[in-house]
């Protein structure tokens, strides 16, 4: 092990041992040769699924003005049908809101406030309707980087710092645990060691943010194999929904996440 490796390892111990405490400065650049074998097994093994299904746990920290963090959470749940269809659900503190991708156009429905919302998008795939969504509405989908085609390269770049940490246990399974990090944030991996290389859990901490505030992510499911008819993707809304315009409907996810540190949680 090579002294930049060891001294890594010492600092990422320090850091989970310190909890909030804040870096004085960010780790020296460094990439473990691993840290990429390991997202490149999980790249293939969600890519080379012509669709798949999963479902989260998902936990967001808020900052409340008295300083004390308050833990928000919620259930997410994501259908993918390769190249170009797409169906989410959240349910929880961030929202009860389902949205589908048909290929043509993105709708949302917020089942709170009974309106919904269609956007007209020329996206031909899946990463395209993401960037749509993130470039004309400021919307960033939480777990969006699973469901890319460049999944390795959506979680690996913009890493100035990666370390593979070793073999650890989550939930009773073994898995592959990797961090990486930048000035701004760092993030964890843990991929599934003994079955398909599949996410089992995701963390974001947001360092530059007060208060270090951490997104959570707890992959409780997984499904390699689902039966994702079209009908699936097809929106349908309700007859009690008010259609609503989509910037309007952008905008009221865009104020409750005014107080929320950067990205996750959207529709």
């Amino acid at each position: 092990m090579s002294g930049i490796h060891r001294g890594s390892m010492i600092l990422v111990i320090a850091l989970v041992a310190a909890g909030a405490r804040a870096q004085e400065a960010p780790p020296a650049p460094y990439m473990d040769p691993q840290v990429e074998e390991v997202l490149k097994a999980m790249e293939q093994a969600l890519t080379g699924a012509s669709q798949f299904a999963f479902t989260a746990e998902v936990t967001l920290d808020e900052l409340h003005p008295s300083g004390i963090k308050i833990q928000r959470a919620g259930r997410r749940t994501m259908a993918v049908r390769r190249p170009d269809r797409l169906v989410t659900d959240v349910d929880g503190d961030f929202g009860h809101r389902s949205a589908w991708y048909d290929g043509t156009s993105i709708s949302v429905l917020d089942k709170v406030h009974h309106t919904y919302a269609v956007l007209d998008t020329n996206a031909s795939d899946i990463d395209a309707a993401l960037d749509f969504l993130a470039d004309d509405y400021d919307i960033v989908l939480p777990l969006a980087d699973f469901i890319r085609t460049d999944v390795h390269e959506s979680l690996f770049t913009g890493a100035s710092f990666g370390l593979y940490v070793g073999l650890t246990r989550v939930g009773g399974i073994t898995c592959h645990q990797v961090a990486l990090a930048n000035e701004f944030i760092e993030w964890q991996v843990w991929i599934d060691a003994e079955g398909d290389p599949l996410p089992v859990k995701f963390v974001i901490t947001y360092i530059d943010e007060p208060g270090e505030p951490q997104f959570v992510a707890r992959f409780v499911s997984w499904n390699l194999a689902p039966e994702l008819p079209d009908e699936a993707f097809q929106f349908s809304p309700p007859e009690d929904a008010k259609k609503i315009a989509a910037s309007e409907m952008a905008a009221g996810i865009q104020t409750w996440e005014e107080h929320q540190p950067c990205q996750p949680c959207q529709p």
